[in-house]
């Protein structure tokens, strides 16, 4: 069968015929394996759907707007044979144009190829520039769906840094970030406005001795933190002859400075890495004596050194600055009048004993006060029990 008689000849669609192929295209369909069920008609008119117009010959103007003649040296070169348009009903087929063939090929292939060609064209003149319009959509939506995508993983991927961060910044408040003691101040907690400048009328001072606080010297790296149940849980009372205290009020805090008074003291317990420190008020069961005891926690035994010259009155070195005192408004001792004390560097700790009379009274010619300075020296059992500790993980 020839290419004129399939009726799949390429039609000159300038100024050329526009007869329908007719019953030859339903007869040659299934040859060329193409299915009906698609629905698509070559002759069909989208014009309306796709905002096309006719022109004044009744076809779409995108019809005009194609020339597909091809040169017929192209064929030459390729290997067609030109055809001397003999048949009439070639001719009839091709609208007068010249088709070819290649040679020792067959005629029903290069057909196929020609229909396929031919609707394809009039599907993209159908469509005319949406096309162009559809690709840039979908892109339009492809980049919308990888910005999406995009900044759905980095809000996750903030997410998750910013919850992690949160997780570090707690652990670090809550245990000071890193093993060992925690707490300390950054800077000099300022005393309450109108405070007590109360220094006392006699300091002693007792220094390290290295044969009893040796084995804590130095604070461990691997020390815990005091606790109000380790410094005081063992201390509720404080007896010593007559004299006997009740512990009335402790706390146990990280931060150093806010329990004094003073710069260049407040100074030497940020220098000295004070961690925490501990405080407990006694008083007999009379509430005719106070006394104050306070610990702090220091890195070595010579900045608790260095503390305690800090506190002393008599220092000209350093400016004034002592313990702020916890008695509260209603005991004027340790705010006014006369108050005694005594400073025990115990390793890395440093004590503090204050005591007064409750109204801030001399103490005249008895000796209670002195019974109660030294009673107030056994607060802190709590240290010679690390001390004990320490010591037994030395001889192991």
């Amino acid at each position: 069968m020839s290419r004129a008689e399939s009726g799949f000849g390429r039609k000159k669609r300038r100024g050329g015929s526009r007869r329908a192929t007719g019953n030859r295209t339903e007869e040659h369909a299934d040859d060329y394996g193409r299915d009906d069920d698609q629905g698509y008609d070559p002759e069909e008119d989208f014009s309306a759907e796709y905002g096309h117009t006719q022109g004044r010959s009744g076809h779409e103007d995108s019809y005009e707007e194609y020339d597909y003649d091809y040169d017929d040296a192209e064929y030459d070169d390729a290997g067609y044979d030109d055809r001397d348009g003999d048949d009439p009903r070639a001719a009839e087929a091709t609208g007068g144009r010249r088709s070819g063939r290649r040679r020792g090929k067959d005629k029903r292939g290069m057909g196929r190829v020609s229909a396929f060609s031919a609707s394809a064209i009039k599907k993209v003149s159908v469509l005319g520039d949406r096309p162009n319009q559809i690709v840039y959509t979908l892109a339009e939506q492809s980049k919308r769906k990888r910005g999406t995508a995009v900044l759905g993983v980095l809000l996750g991927a903030f997410s998750i840094a910013l919850i992690t961060l949160l997780g570090v910044l707690s652990y670090q408040l809550v245990s000071g970030g890193g093993g060992g003691a925690a707490g300390g101040d950054d800077s000099i907690v300022a005393p309450p406005e109108g405070h007590s400048t109360l220094t006392p009328e006699q300091y002693r001072f007792q220094a390290n001795d290295p044969e009893v606080f040796g084995p804590i010297d130095e604070r461990p790296g691997d020390a815990e933190p005091m606790t109000e149940e380790a410094v005081f849980g063992s201390v509720g009372e404080l007896e010593l002859g007559d004299m006997n205290l009740e512990l009335r009020d402790s706390a146990v805090t990280d931060s150093c400075t806010s329990l004094v008074w003073g710069d260049d003291l407040g100074q030497n317990l940020i220098d000295g890495d004070c961690v925490n420190a501990a405080t407990g008020v006694y008083s007999d069961s009379d509430d005719e004596y106070v006394a104050q005891v306070t610990l702090f926690d220091l890195s070595d035994s010579e900045a608790a050194t260095d503390t305690a010259a800090a506190m002393d009155p008599t220092n000209s070195e350093t400016g004034p600055g002592f313990l702020l005192s916890q008695t509260g408004e209603d005991v004027e001792g340790l705010q006014e009048g006369y108050s005694q004390a005594s400073t025990q560097v115990m390793g890395h700790y440093l004590a503090v004993f204050w005591t007064a009379e409750a109204d801030g009274s001399e103490p005249g010619d008895d000796s209670d006060l002195a019974t109660l300075d030294v009673a107030s020296m056994s607060a802190f059992s709590f240290v010679y029990d690390e001390v004990v500790a320490y010591r037994g993980d030395e001889e192991e």
